[in-house]
């Protein structure tokens, strides 16, 4: 069986498939509403932590407005990404398009970045600074947040960038295996290595307890998985392909270089997307979905729970248990409740947002240096004048870039896939 054969394999459904998802120019309507939504809340939360000193507290010790906003994202991806990937093309087609949807703005970003901070206008770290040649390198991977964590990383949003790329392999690894459409057993052990995960140590390769012991362990479990979809692997190519995509998923994710309970539950959130995209197609039932949706729930508030409190360094407030189930909960909430409303249509706005979420999503870091206004105009404080200038400034500039960077590459990425299904 070759590599397209797998990708294309057909649908055996559980039961009938559900009435269409209402869409919009080949776009679900309730996912870019969800996207529009999301990208907001990350814009206003960076934007207002700059700004209120007593939000930013709020937002570090309660809810963070800007990491419900990524949770939300991460079930659109873990959704929406599966039905690319199946949608009978090979692996090739699907890196080239998340290639050209992905990259050529990224790096546009990154490039932004620099020529602002030369003229004392954004921000780099330190770490970055220290050796800025190679980290310049290591961002334009995209895996940079996997590489150096915070310390080496420009564009200060695109962490998340680095799990969406990581999921983007861990799914080429299961479609290799023929293992992508166990979605459930998936999710479920995903959920349940949260727990073990939270053992785990940071930056096993690289970071400061990283020694021969470590490393070993990474090579081991490196070449585990490669072993094992090599063997699961249709041919000879698809072999190679899965060992390739080991020796860069596995190093990269293990290197992780945050607290490995936030690693696993983003990638098992991802998961528990694609259970909910399984029961849309007809895969599984609603009960078998909305059951492994309610675990995840749980498990998220049940683990939160052992949180030990954290001295948050920035800001000086306490960080407890409380923070988490506050804010992954209803990112899971919301996404469930637009779900369930995808038979209806959304407001143009909305909808206009979301087409423009990734834009607005990785700009509107680049403009938080701007100049501020000092004096309120009509009775309206200075910060409200400011915040609402930042919004407006991102929302323009991503419509500019969603425009003539995204589309172009989005319409010469169509084309460079057309080619490859024509062979």
């Amino acid at each position: 069986m070759t590599l397209e054969r797998v990708v294309a394999a057909p649908i055996s459904p559980a039961e009938p498939a559900e009435p269409v998802v209402r869409s919009r120019g080949g776009r679900f309507e309730f996912l870019d509403a969800l996207r529009g939504l999301a990208a907001l809340a990350v814009v206003i939360q960076h934007c207002s932590e700059r700004l209120w000193p007593g939000y930013f507290r709020f937002s570090q010790a309660y809810f963070g407005l800007g990491e419900f906003g990524v949770f939300v994202f991460f079930l659109v991806s873990g959704f929406i990404i599966p039905a690319s990937l199946e949608r009978g093309r090979s692996l090739g087609a699907f890196w080239v398009g998340r290639f050209f949807r992905l990259f050529p703005l990224f790096w546009a970003c990154l490039i932004a970045a620099l020529l602002l901070h030369s003229i004392n206008r954004y921000g780099l770290p330190a770490g970055f600074l220290a050796n800025p040649v190679v980290n310049f390198l290591a961002n334009l991977t995209m895996m940079q947040f996997f590489i150096g964590g915070w310390d080496i990383q420009v564009v200060g949003a695109s962490w998340s960038l680095s799990y969406e790329l990581a999921f983007y392999l861990i799914l080429s690894l299961l479609v290799i295996g023929g293992l992508n459409r166990r979605s459930v057993p998936l999710a479920i052990a995903a959920l349940l290595l949260i727990v073990p995960g939270a053992l785990l140590p940071i930056m096993l390769l690289n970071g400061p307890d990283s020694n021969l012991t470590t490393r070993s362990i990474v090579l081991a479990a490196t070449l585990v998985v490669a072993a094992v979809f090599a063997y699961l692997a249709a041919d000879r190519r698809t072999a190679l392909a899965a060992i390739l995509i080991a020796a860069i998923a596995v190093p990269l994710i293990l290197n992780q270089p945050g607290a490995s309970v936030l690693t696993f539950g983003y990638f098992a959130t991802m998961f528990v997307g694609t259970v909910l995209y399984r029961m849309t197609s007809g895969e599984i039932t609603p009960r078998r979905a909305w059951s492994v949706f309610l675990f995840a729930i749980t498990l998220i508030f049940g683990v939160s729970l052992f949180v030990q409190p954290v001295l948050d360094p920035i800001t000086g407030v306490w960080i407890t248990w409380l923070k988490q189930p506050l804010t992954i909960i209803p990112a899971y909430l919301l996404f469930a409740a637009f779900l369930l409303l995808r038979r209806y249509s959304f407001p143009r706005p909305l909808l206009f947002l979301g087409r423009i979420s990734y834009s607005l999503y990785l700009i509107h870091v680049l403009i938080l240096d701007a100049p501020r206004w000092t004096t309120p105009i009509l009775g309206i404080p200075a910060t409200w004048l400011t915040l609402c200038t930042w919004v407006a400034a991102a929302l323009l500039i991503a419509t500019a870039t969603y425009r003539w960077i995204e589309k172009p590459c989005h319409t010469f990425g169509g084309r460079m896939i057309a080619k490859i299904d024509a062979k």
